[in-house]
């Protein structure tokens, strides 16, 4: 299964979710359907394509289609309102913006004319929760109504079909290197094969990985590999030692070192917390 492609499974009549989580992490994603968050109290770091910033209480974010986005909240607490969405629910095209771009994805919770959006998801989950007559009607007004609020209010420009083509270009030749990552992260990856492989200078290849994901690539590799572990720790009986060799670490060692870096605790741990 694809973790960084996220499939989501929405319904035919309404194809969107609304929830709120709480001190979100996850790594760099993409999928079809349009994302937007609102933080409600706290702070957390989001990047997406090759941008990145510190959102507090107020601040929002809006992922077009197939935008790359992550989620980083190591030493910190928020709380989110998330509002993913098929495109085809505010228009006919199957991606939203389209024809235009926003200048950047984050909004802040000082920009005028979106004082009321709080108000709006709070009606949106509203309708949600109580499922009356006519709900899905008013949940997908209210989504056209965000995203009419955006594009009126926020800095925009249009896209002449050369810089589609160029923006697109970007996107598909990060998820390729995305997909390769993930169906190769066990054998001995580095930049010097990755750059023959997609044929890339060593220095480009570094530059343009770490701004379109917001990590080196080194660090992306072994948060792959501490996923498909952590995976086959919870599930499987396997030994620590087979699990760490058959994710792509080196020795036991590594990949003791690596995993408390990036999850805050051993293997051991979480072998211990699935008894």
């Amino acid at each position: 299964m694809k973790t960084f492609y996220q499939n989501w499974k929405l319904d035919q009549e309404l194809p969107m979710v609304i929830h709120q989580s709480a001190d979100l992490s996850f790594y760099p994603h993409f999928h079809a359907e349009v994302e937007f968050i609102y933080v409600e109290s706290g702070s957390i770091l989001v990047g997406t394509n090759e941008d990145k910033r510190l959102l507090k209480q107020g601040d929002m974010a809006i992922f077009g289609s197939n935008d790359i986005h992550y989620f980083d909240s190591k030493d910190l607490t928020s709380s989110l309102i998330i509002v993913i969405f098929h495109p085809e629910l505010v228009g006919k095209s199957g991606s939203w913006p389209g024809d235009f771009r926003f200048e950047s994805p984050f909004i802040p919770a000082n920009q005028p004319g979106l004082q009321t959006v709080n108000a709006l998801l709070d009606r949106i989950r509203q309708e949600k929760r109580e499922g009356k007559p006519g709900h899905r009607l008013l949940i997908q007004a209210g989504l056209l109504e965000l995203c009419a609020m955006l594009q009126r209010h926020l800095p925009v420009h249009a896209l002449e079909r050369e810089s589609q083509e160029r923006i697109a270009s970007r996107k598909i030749r990060i998820q390729r290197i995305l997909s390769f990552i993930e169906e190769h992260f066990q054998d001995d990856l580095s930049v010097e094969a990755m750059c023959v492989q997609f044929q890339m200078e060593p220095s480009y290849f570094c530059r343009t990985f770490k701004k379109a994901i917001g990590m080196n690539f080194k660090t992306y590799l072994n948060t792959i590999r501490v996923l498909n572990a952590t995976r086959r720790l919870e599930i499987s009986d396997a030994s620590i030692t087979d699990i760490a060799l058959d994710c792509g670490f080196g020795s036991v060692r590594t990949f003791n070192r690596v995993y408390r870096e990036l999850q805050g605790r051993s293997p051991s741990e979480v072998r211990r917390g699935k008894k």
